[in-house]
């Protein structure tokens, strides 16, 4: 008996392959659940459940020391475990923006990027042309002339990227970008920078450490947003505090 049109949609829908994110293949390899077995072998007493909230019961140790190993490997200062590269970036655009910030983003960044904009306490979201440098500076001396603490010091500009976007497959002109907002800002700590490297991680720079290393603009860049779940071949994703 024929399955019922609903049912014959759904599973059509759900027979559909997708593009894999486990790039370098270590997934399929043997050698990430050889290293992950080998890790656990090290730590016997290691719980794998959290147990509750970061805030409550469920913070310990290790997973603060590999939270410090990641950043370091980065040239970060700090960071944070997220369950996941959309949760990281809602994360991200939701808490840190101030009321008076401006927050100006590549036309093409993620869906997970608005998601955290749309809850964000910025008083305005300004896109720019895709990997558009003059499109960046006109848009930026924008925000300049229009708002007046900004241009006080005041208040933040916070600038949206990815390191390889996900779609369109291409690498942002990080650098450009930044030397673009210090020719507009005299003071260009009003403009801070946020990368999204999840689709460069493992990919690109010394040792798969992304763009923002292979360029070494660690010190130049606020928040640079790690993923796990790609190249890397595992899961969760880490936000990471550069200033």
């Amino acid at each position: 008996m024929a399955l019922p049109t609903f049912y014959r949609n759904l599973e059509e829908a759900l027979n559909h392959h997708t593009h894999s994110g486990d790039v370098l293949s270590l997934g399929t390899s043997g050698a990430q659940r050889a290293e992950f077995l080998a890790e656990l072998a090290r730590h016997p007493n290691f719980t794998p459940g959290s147990g509750g909230a970061r805030l409550m019961d469920g913070n310990y140790s290790y997973l603060e020391q590999t939270e410090r190993t990641i950043a370091q490997f980065h040239g970060a200062e700090t960071a944070l475990t997220l369950g996941s590269d959309y949760e990281a970036n809602g994360a991200i655009w939701t808490a840190i923006p101030r009321p008076g910030d401006v927050i100006l983003y590549d036309e093409m960044v993620h869906a997970s990027t608005h998601e955290g904009m749309k809850n964000s306490l910025a008083i305005r979201h300004l896109p720019f042309l895709h990997n558009n440098v003059e499109a960046f500076r006109n848009t930026l001396a924008e925000v300049l002339d229009s708002q007046p603490l900004i241009k006080q010091g005041k208040r933040s500009v916070i600038v949206a990227v990815e390191a390889i976007y996900s779609m369109e497959g291409d690498t942002c002109p990080l650098k450009e970008l930044l030397d673009a907002a210090k020719e507009v800002f005299v003071n260009g700590e009003s403009v801070q920078f946020v990368v999204d490297e999840a689709h460069s991680v493992g990919i690109i720079g010394p040792n798969g450490a992304g763009l923002v290393c292979e360029l070494e603009l660690q010190k130049e860049v606020a928040i640079v947003m790690h993923s796990f779940g790609k190249a890397m071949a595992a899961g969760g994703a880490q936000p990471e505090q550069h200033w």
